[in-house]
């Protein structure tokens, strides 16, 4: 996560008219293709309305239709593999883009340490091309069924889907062209000669081992057979439906020749080592798919759109306002979930810049370990979106590695404890953190993890995992902390002598992260070990550590909160260490006493949005900033949200910023972090917001909700285990009633500020305004239309999918850069997107594929600016002079070329000299 080493990264109406005017913008939305686009009004919401069903405890929603606007639509091919769509079935997955048919980039959870090398190629061809002699083209990533399906006109469509939670996946094939003489599936891996060591494996060759099978059962290739770790996998594919010979076209290559049918099924399978019987992934590879054939396509299907379906209706979002920017966030919401959850159910958890998705050969970067501050932005949110598996395969990292993690903190601290390294590889090793100085004295890590097992408990409420898992991981990491603070025998105060306030600040006198990990921690450790009748003797010695801990770093003056004890020690990261105590760590936000310095904290941070990994956004929603919530998810998707697929060009993550955009979403409609069940405490005061939720709160509550033209309706509760709810008014001191569905019964009614009421297992309640009870509203049932197009988020470059016609904007992080050029965003100056990519370097290049008669470079133009060459299809076009006295100009067009034959082509870029070299934006002529 050490970012900072490459420093430059810098009313609605209830009137039938209203109805009507609902119905026909809907229609026009439907006929134009353009719903969800930026421009287009949306269906006028019904106040009148309500969704809940008392019977499921849960919003009564039609998940097949409304999740179907959110689909990611391209209705022109891609051959840009870093904009290929993603598909994939909880530990296997793929990227997929167009060129000589279809091709992926195929990668598997638990393959190889870290999830560090993919596994291969994918490519399927047809002669003639699949691809070729088409009027019409759409590919769309359908997530409610978890698929991936091309149609090209009406007699070709290929769907990508997959056995569920398993590591094998599939391509059915419907072709009735006749003619056709061909098809080839061709497995593949790039040249691994030269591999470097990102995984931190122990032996390298047998990363650059390629070894091949070809034989009746189907064809295959395989790495890392000799990987003393066990790790290792096999590529390998068979056909369901149509006959096929095998063969090794060579060292990288295995091929299967299909004989020409008008339905056939390709299955593949990224088959693991480590999930293995006796680590043979060959063997399994070939069990694998001849058992997937067996059963066959149909069936397989069905379960596959079965398990996904099920994923979908454990909780729901509606997230979406008249200008439709929060539509938009809806969306990628969506994606997001979806594509964490692709990866999110292997033995390992996804790593959070290599997941499954990529399209990049083995190339990556932070392989070498997990990063906790990035692995909790992935995975935080799935507690409150009813996924606690997935939050559980990600605790399970470190509550696996128990006796590996206390051997080594007895080693290094000569403490009986555990101490948690920031950077830990799948083994719990701690490499990467202590032979990095960013990392090698933070201690804060084993909290995080010890909270969010405690955090698991919560939500599901199994004592049997507190009692075995999650309490003794904290009281060890308590004791950890008991052995390393220190006492003032003067002020009789604990303090911590000398840490990292994460990365940010080294070496530091106490650094408040640490300060918050005993705070959040030692309450806890207190309250299970009481629940459980365990340690006796040590809760006391903690009490008196809470009862003598010295105070949080603060700037009295500014009341605001400082990251450690002053003077401030020199940056080395750019984190916002001080509004840790927002969130991870639930120490402070609305109705707290600190609430107001908290959000000056908060409001003078100083690095906002700083990168892919920023949780700014969540910290916001918890201090009940609803605007600057909404702004917050915008500007990282602004920042960061850079291809038509939903991901991004950061090269310092891939999935972090996604899982932050859940946590903030949920946590804008729904908090329990503080056992109070708070409902919409940090959505935006635009009229227009429509919210609608039903999500997992603290305790094992379903809780559901919906919000539009500024008034909550009612607050539904679907208790799982008979806990007692504290449930704030959302209405201040109105009247409220708590209603049982099953019986009516009236169980309490009060006009405090909180609710409390006991509850029984599996009952639902409704907390209601005693003079507007849900009754007075009219049942109703979510639903939407399938999505057509291309999506944009107004005022950015974000966009999500493809229109037929290519849009002739494209920011400068669409381009390919090699590593001497900077992105630097929040510019302020007036440059498209607000961002821009500039070099230094001589002879750094920047390059473009595009389709198109004519092409426009921009560019600022300043007097600190110096000169580029232009190249068009490897042929010398111009050196065009950034420079210019006076005042910064933007957004200029420094050079272009028009009249090109309309087709494929490529721009290159590249810096002359030491001065500044810019890329601001292209323009394409179609």
């Amino acid at each position: 996560m050490n970012t900072a080493r490459s420093s430059a990264r810098g009313s609605t109406g209830s009137t039938r008219a209203a109805r009507l005017l609902g119905a026909f913008l809907v229609l026009v939305c439907m006929v134009t293709g353009l719903s969800g686009v930026s421009g287009v009004s949306p269906a006028v919401a019904s106040p009148t309305d309500a969704a809940f069903n008392s019977s499921t405890g849960a919003l009564n929603v039609d998940y097949a239709k409304y999740l179907s606007k959110h689909d990611i639509v391209y209705n022109r091919p891609t051959t840009e593999p870093k904009h290929g769509l993603t598909v994939g079935n909880g530990r296997t997955g793929a990227m997929a883009w167009q060129n000589n048919g279809l091709n992926m980039q195929v990668s598997g959870v638990d393959t190889s340490q870290q999830t560090a090398f993919g596994a291969g190629l994918l490519n399927l061809s047809t002669t003639p091309a699949m691809d070729s002699g088409y009027s019409t083209f759409q590919q769309r990533l359908n997530l409610y069924d978890g698929t991936l399906t091309t149609t090209y006109d009406n007699n070709r469509t290929v769907t990508v889907m997959g056995k569920p939670n398993s590591e094998v996946m599939g391509i059915h094939v419907e072709d009735s062209r006749s003619g056709v003489s061909a098809i080839n599936l061709d497995l593949s891996l790039w040249d691994v000669s030269g591999l470097g060591n990102s995984g931190d494996v122990p032996n390298i060759e047998t990363w650059r081992t390629v070894s091949t099978y070809a034989d009746s059962t189907g064809a295959g290739l395989s790495r890392g057979q000799a990987d003393p770790q066990n790790f290792g996998y096999t590529l390998g594919a068979t056909v369901e439906g149509a006959a096929y010979t095998a063969r090794v076209v060579d060292g990288r290559k295995v091929r299967l020749s299909i004989t020409p049918d008008s339905s056939y099924t390709i299955w593949f399978t990224a088959s693991t080592r480590l999930n293995a019987p006796g680590h043979d992934s060959v063997a399994e590879a070939k069990r694998a798919l001849a058992a997937v054939k067996a059963t066959g396509y149909a069936a397989t299907n069905t379960a596959y759109l079965n398990w996904w379906h099920a994923f979908w209706q454990k909780s729901f979002v509606q997230y979406s306002n008249g200008s439709r920017e929060a539509d938009y966030m809806e969306n990628v919401y969506y994606l997001s979930t979806y594509m964490i959850a692709a990866a999110g159910y292997g033995n390992y958890p996804a790593h959070f810049i290599n997941g499954v998705f990529r399209a990049t050969g083995d190339a990556t970067k932070w392989s070498n370990s997990y990063w906790y501050w990035n692995q909790r932005d992935i995975y935080n949110s799935f507690l409150a979106s009813n996924h606690t598996d997935l939050m559980a395969g990600f605790n399970k990292l470190y509550s696996r590695n128990f006796d590996a993690l206390k051997a080594y903190t007895r080693t290094r601290y000569n403490v009986d404890g555990i101490w948690v390294p920031e950077t830990m590889g799948w083994d719990g090793n701690a490499r990467g953190t202590v032979n990095s100085d960013y990392t090698n004295n933070i201690w804060s890590t084993g909290t995080e993890a010890a909270y969010n097992m405690y955090l698991q408990y919560t939500y599901t409420n199994d004592t049997n995992y507190l009692r075995n898992t999650a309490y003794p991981f904290m009281r060890e990491v308590a004791k950890f902390y008991q052995a390393k603070l220190s006492f003032n025998s003067s002020t009789g105060k604990y303090y911590v002598a000398t840490s990292h306030a994460h990365e940010t600040y080294w070496n530091v006198p106490n650094a408040i992260t640490d300060l918050a990990a005993v705070r959040t921690l030692f309450p806890l450790a207190i309250k299970a070990g009481n629940q459980l009748g365990l340690d006796a003797g040590l809760r006391p010695q903690w009490q008196n550590i809470l009862d003598n801990l010295i105070a949080y770093p603060s700037d009295t003056n500014a009341n605001t909160y400082l990251p450690h004890t002053p003077p401030i020690a020199q940056t080395r990261n750019n984190e916002n260490v001080a509004a840790e105590l927002i969130w991870p760590y639930d120490l402070t936000g609305i109705g707290y006493p600190d609430q107001q310095k908290a959000i000056n904290t908060w409001n003078v941070r100083p690095f906002p949005y700083g990168n892919v990994w920023a949780n700014d956004a969540i910290q916001a929603a918890r201090l009940g900033l609803g605007n600057q919530t909404l702004q917050g998810l915008k500007t990282m998707l602004q920042k960061y949200q850079n291809y038509p697929n939903g991901m991004t060009s950061n090269t310092n993550g891939v999935f972090e910023y996604l899982g932050v955009h859940l946590a903030a979403t949920n946590e804008s409609l729904l908090q329990s972090y503080n056992d109070k069940i708070r409902v919409f405490p940090a959505v935006p005061t635009d009229s227009t917001f429509v919210g609608k939720f039903s999500l997992l709160a603290k305790g094992g509550f379903m809780v559901s909700s919906e919000r539009e033209a500024g008034e909550v309706k009612y607050v539904g509760i679907k208790s799982q285990f008979g806990n007692a709810a504290r449930v704030v008014n959302p209405w201040g001191t109105q009247e409220v009633r708590v209603r049982r569905t099953s019986d009516n019964a009236i169980v309490t009614t009060t006009g405090s500020a909180e609710i409390t009421f006991n509850t029984g297992a599996n009952e639902v309640y409704v907390v209601e305004r005693t003079a507007k009870p849900l009754s007075s509203y009219t049942q109703t049932q979510l639903t939407g239309t399938a999505n057509q197009g291309m999506k944009s988020l107004a005022g950015t470059s974000s966009t999500l999918g493809s229109n037929a016609t290519a849009d002739p904007m494209v920011n400068n992080t669409a381009l390919t850069y090699d590593n001497n050029w900077h992105l630097t965003t929040s510019r302020g100056y007036g440059d498209f997107n607000d961002d821009t990519h500039h070099s230094n370097t001589v002879d750094a290049v920047a390059s473009y594929t595009f389709n198109g008669t004519g092409i426009q470079y921009l560019s600022e133009r300043n007097g600190d600016m110096g000169t580029v060459d232009v190249y068009l299809d490897n042929v010398f076009q111009a050196t065009v002079n950034l420079k210019a006295d006076g005042a910064r100009q933007v957004q200029q067009v420094v050079w272009e070329k028009q009249g090109l034959t309309r087709g494929s082509h490529t721009i290159r870029i590249v810096n002359r000299g030491t001065s500044v070299g810019m890329v601001d934006a292209l323009r394409v002529t179609p």
